[in-house]
Formats: structure tokens, sequence, C-alpha cells
């Protein structure tokens, strides 16, 4: 990045929804760091508490390309792709919380505080002497909030449990919607949506809380369950069985409603397309277009007989987009009003036209790599866009800058923990690397080559 883009960047923060809110984000995985690091990309000072004797999960992922490299060891923490798409533009610092002067130093800065945010456990948060009330003991302005799994109540039946994202979609039932009819559920475990659907509560809480304590002046806790925030995604389906007492299942690709509707194979290695066909003038569309005499078979000649005959009809169409490639085929069916797109791979994402104009993805540079690829926030405001400046940091990165112009210690007291192992700098600062990636990142982004103003 330029200086003069850095200077533009740091201009533009002054415009920022919450340029001047300081966060203190306790967190792990996705929960709440997705919630800090949509509060970074808006302005706030996101300053993440870590340790390396306790490392974040994503911490512990790293790289393929790094494993067999002794040399290199001390950057795999920070390679995993998590931690860019995580903990963008924030701030890392590195204590030891059980150690009582970590949790100590971490006090003094919750004291500069506006927000706390936290996804471990809450008996956790209670052992460390992080709960609420301890922590407005502190800070009496504080905006709490909590994302444990089950909730802070401890007369909550599943209070004691530990749990996380792919373990909370079983639970809830999401699971069972997930996959074919006539095989076992498939579950979504590589995704974990409660941990996304719960920090969307959580964001917008954390602005609610800011609302009321700027009206009140009083702090508030906010207590989210990642349980009940994914319970909530599935309203419609617990409505519907305590009025007519149908519960919904498994149904594959298919609607409840009309057909075809499904996923179907097309040319090549594990590429396919959807089509989508609402109504009987679509499917005659689709119908003439085949060329199969779909458009004179009794089967298929009502949305209602081609719901009778729905495994026949999919296996038509399948046999019939087989010999199409996806993306030809696509373009094909749109030209004639019927729904359908490409079932889009990661590939097929990064290079795509709406996804490329839109900015979808950012390219920023960090401290241990020359460049971070990462996925834009997605909340865009008019006169206040979000804006990132550079990717996640190193464990550690910001620790002496943090506790001394932030929560006010001398940097002596700072230099005494590090040197008693309860604070931690940056591991090996002078080893810089370059992904892998950097080879292609020119093609998929020419304007990188100067800046990366026009990815934002």
């Amino acid at each position: 990045m330029t200086d003069d883009v850095a200077a533009e960047e740091a201009a533009n923060d002054d415009l920022q929804a919450l340029t001047g809110v300081k966060v203190f984000e306790l967190g792990i995985a996705i929960a709440s760091p997705f919630v800090g690091r949509n509060l970074a990309a808006h302005g706030a000072e996101v300053y993440k508490i870590e340790s390396p004797t306790s490392p974040d999960i994503v911490r512990l992922i790293g790289s393929a390309w790094l494993r067999d490299n002794e040399e290199l060891a001390p950057v795999m923490p920070d390679s995993s792709p998590y931690v860019s798409e995580m903990n963008a533009d924030k701030k890392s610092v590195a204590l030891d919380l059980k150690q009582p002067s970590g949790l100590a130093a971490a006090r003094q800065l919750l004291a500069e505080c506006d927000v706390f945010v936290a996804n471990v456990t809450a008996r956790a948060l209670v052992d460390l002497g992080l709960d609420f009330e301890a922590v407005r003991a502190i800070n009496p302005t504080v905006v709490y909030v909590q994302l444990p799994g089950f909730g802070s109540d401890p007369e909550s039946p599943y209070y004691p449990f530990v749990a996380w994202g792919p373990n909370q979609a079983p639970l809830v039932g999401l699971d069972d919607l997930t996959g074919h009819a006539d095989r076992e559920p498939a579950g979504v475990a590589t995704i974990a949506p409660p941990d996304y659907y719960a920090a969307l509560h959580a964001t917008y809480l954390v602005l609610a809380g800011l609302e009321q304590r700027d009206k009140t002046g009083e702090g508030v806790h906010v207590d989210i369950s990642q349980f009940e925030a994914t319970i909530a995604l599935l309203g419609p389906f617990a409505s519907e069985f305590s009025l007519t007492g149908n519960g919904q299942s498994r149904i594959g690709n298919r609607s409840l409603w009309y057909a075809p509707e499904g996923v179907y194979p097309c040319q090549g290695h594990e590429r396919w397309i959807a089509i989508s066909c609402e109504d009987d003038e679509q499917w005659q569309s689709l119908a003439a277009f085949a060329a199969k005499g779909w458009a004179t078979d009794a089967r298929f000649d009502t949305n209602e007989h081609r719901m009778t005959n729905v495994e026949a009809l999919d296996a038509a169409v399948a046999e019939w987009t087989a010999d199409f490639a996806n993306e030809d085929l696509a373009h094909r069916l749109q030209a004639r009003g019927i729904a359908a797109h490409i079932v889009a791979t990661n590939e097929d994402l990064i290079g795509d036209s709406q996804v490329r104009e839109r900015g979808n993805y950012l390219v920023r540079p960090n401290s241990r790599f020359k460049r971070e690829l990462f996925t834009a926030n997605m909340h865009r405001l008019t006169e206040t866009p979000p804006i990132n400046v550079r990717g996640g940091p190193s464990t550690g990165e910001h620790t002496v800058e943090v506790l001394t112009e932030v929560a006010g210690m001398s940097e002596a007291e700072v230099q005494a923990l590090i040197a008693d192992d309860v604070a931690f700098t940056m591991d090996a600062p002078e080893l810089q690397v370059e992904r892998p990636s950097e080879q292609w990142l020119h093609i998929l982004f020419p304007s990188e080559a100067e800046d990366t103003r026009d990815l934002a």
C-alpha cells in the first residue's frame, strides 16, 4: 500500500460509523471474532486478547505449504486463511489471563473499552473473574456481549455443556433438514452456520447496547445463546408443526411446491447446474429447448403431474444436462426465462463477475506476509463504507502498543510481564514470507500491481 493510500485510509477512518469505539474481544474460532471483525471494518478499535499458551483454534490450523518447513515454524500460527478472515484490522494483545498479573493487565485495558465480547464458555468467564458483574465493577458503562453455546444462566439445563458450531447444528435440528430424503443427514460441519448466526445477532446487539448506554449512561449485558440463535432460523418449521402436526425433514434439492427443482450433472468432474421451473410456462420453455418429447409427455404436462412423477422427471432432466457444459447451459436457459445457474465452486466465485464488481474479495498487507486475501465486509453504508487496511495480526503483535498507549501501563511494567511469560510479543517479527498465492494474485487482481484501493 502506498503512503498516499495509507493517508487516505487514515482520513477515512474519521468518517466511519464506529470510529472511537474500543472493543475488548476474548474470542476463539468464529462467533466472537466475526463480531469483532464486523466492528473493526466500520472503524472500531478491536483488541483481540489471545495467548500462545492457549491459542485460538485458528492459530492451530495453519497452512499445508508450511507443515514440513522447520525454518518457518514460527509462521505457522499466522498462516491459516481464517486468521485474516476473522481478524482483519484487529490488534493482537497476548496475555496469559490465568496469571494474576496478566488478568490485572487485561482489567486495566477493559477499563478503557466500550465493548466486551466473548464466546468462551460462560463458566470460563466466571472462573476468570470476567463475568458481567465483575467487568461492570471495572467499567460501569460497558456493553458486555457473550455468545456461549447455551447462554449464561447457570440454572438452565445445558449450561454446563461445551459446544462448537458444527455440533450445534444437529442439536437444533438443522442437520435433519440437510441432505436427501433416502439418506442419512448430510450436515454442514465445515461451515458451522450457528457461529455466523449468533455473530450477526451479536453485531447488531452491540450497536443497540451502545445506543442504550448513550441514552442511559449505564452498561448492558447482552446474553446470546448460539443454540437459540440457530433455533430462531428454523422458526417456520416449528410453527408448521405446531399448527398442522406435519414435521419437515430432508428433501434434497427439491421443492415442496413445483418441479423440476434440483441440481443436475453436467460435463466434467463434479460440475453441476441448478434448474428451477416455477410454473407451466417455464416448464414448456425448458421442454421446447430440450426437444426430448417432454412437452407431450402426460406425466409432465402439469405441475401436479410433475410433482407426482418427480423421480422420473429428475432422471430425464439429469440425462439431458449431462451432455452440456454447465456455464453454457446456464446461459442458454437464462436467455429463455428459465431460472438456472452453475453450482459454483470456490474457484468459480473468485472469478465471478458479480463478486469482482462488488469487491467481495480484498487483498491487504500484514506484518507476516506480503499480502493477504480475504472476504470483504458485507455491511455497506453509503456515507461511511467499511474499510479494511490490513490482514489479521500475528499473536502479540500489538501487545506493547496497546498496553502502554491504551491501558496506560508503563513500558517497564509491560516488559516485566513479558519477562515473566505473562505477556507476549510477536514471535520472530523479522521472519517475513510470501504465500504461494503471490504467484497468481496479479492474474485475478491486476490492480494489485500498484495498490489495494480498488478492491475495497
